[in-house]
């Protein structure tokens, strides 16, 4: 489980999305048959630019973050699709939901976006744009849908929004509309009822965690741990999640010591990758944090994921440890190297990364005493 971190961002980045969005719900509702709402967003990044849904083209929305894993693991057949329907279909990745700090406006995640992108330029080999600061295509197509996960797939043909649903289910899907055997009356029948039980998930998630949001940003951290409690009663499937948001409350917050006590009492097969997760991105933490993170990971003696070994480098490099931070940085370039030439892990590791990792080593290389 410890080689899991990209589940574990997609765990933790559970409750960010609730809370960042609370707040820029559309009231829309948008199903089966509508007019497809307007395209809006902050950056054409990849391809040539749409102004309308016309004719009888078929037009297949992807909305990915960067952060994703299954929507990374979708892009390479997204991009066989698009060969495959050239003349038929325009694919276009729609980029939400990227986490921005709370001060920044979302288009700050911009710079992050067109890199990964660019980087990922065998993978994606589709139009791709980003959404802007007032979430536009998150609120107006992905939340007025009633689909609170990605990657989600929308179809349009003639302005219409056709079909919705996921990337697998493409392949059997396309052929169907463009063939004319496709059934939009009957799927929107079943759709509706999936949508409706996911606004009614968003709020009552958004119910929950308003509350939690408006506690913290008051620094009212006992009423917001309360708060928290009660939500593992009201979404027993988020139970992590708030215990994830707790530890990163009392890693900002409070003392080593209360951030250990809690975290000897998380059961969570995962937890000691989820606490690194948390730490190794953050700066000014203590050097007893960053040292106990680590030790706290435990072997790595079957680890095979790079960005681990990265994460690990980075807390000893924080720490001031840089003979470990280079002897993990040097394991972090060869499995990046590794699954680069192997094509193992796709979207994750990108040429940029062995470069990135090339320069840490070089880095703490020069620092050892």
């Amino acid at each position: 489980m410890k080689n899991k971190i990209g589940k574990i961002l997609i765990i933790s980045l559970c409750i960010c999305l609730g809370i960042n969005n609370a707040s820029g719900q559309s009231s829309n509702k948008l199903t089966i048959g509508d007019t497809a709402p307007a395209l809006k967003y902050s950056k054409w990044i990849k391809g040539k630019p749409l102004k309308s849904f016309d004719g009888d083209q078929l037009y297949i929305l992807e909305f990915w973050a960067t952060w994703c894993g299954p929507c990374k693991a979708a892009m390479p057949h997204i991009t066989k699709l698009q060969e495959e329907y050239k003349d038929k279909a325009t694919f276009i990745g729609v980029g939400v939901w990227e986490k921005v700090a709370k001060d920044k406006p979302y288009e700050s995640s911009l710079p992050a976006v067109v890199k990964y992108v660019k980087g990922n330029d065998a993978n994606m080999g589709y139009s791709v744009i980003a959404d802007n600061n007032e979430q536009h295509m998150g609120n107006n197509w992905l939340k007025a849908a009633g689909e609170n996960g990605i990657p989600s797939t929308f179809i349009i043909k003639d302005n219409k929004v056709m079909w919705i649903g996921s990337p697998a289910e493409l392949d059997t899907i396309i052929p169907k509309i463009i063939s004319g055997k496709y059934d939009m009356q009957a799927f929107k029948a079943s759709f509706e009822k999936r949508a409706n039980a996911g606004r009614d998930q968003s709020a009552k998630i958004t119910a929950v965690l308003k509350p939690i949001e408006d506690a913290i940003k008051a620094k009212d951290f006992k009423k917001a741990f309360e708060l928290m409690e009660r939500g593992k009663t009201d979404l027993p499937q988020m139970k992590n999640s708030f215990d994830l948001m707790k530890f990163s409350i009392l890693l900002d917050n409070f003392s080593l010591k209360d951030v250990q006590e809690f975290a000897s009492k998380w059961d969570y097969p995962s937890a000691a990758s989820m606490y690194l997760e948390q730490i190794y991105k953050r700066d000014n933490l203590s050097k007893e944090t960053y040292l106990w993170v680590v030790k706290n990971f435990g072997s790595t003696e079957k680890v095979t994921n790079p960005l681990i070994f990265d994460a690990l480098a980075t807390c000893y490099a924080k720490a001031g440890d840089f003979a470990n931070a280079a002897i993990h940085q040097e394991k972090a370039l060869e499995l990046a190297k590794k699954a680069l030439k192997e094509g193992t892990m796709v979207g994750s590791v990108m040429d940029y990364t062995v470069k990135e990792y090339e320069t840490k080593l070089k880095e703490y290389s020069t620092k050892i005493n």
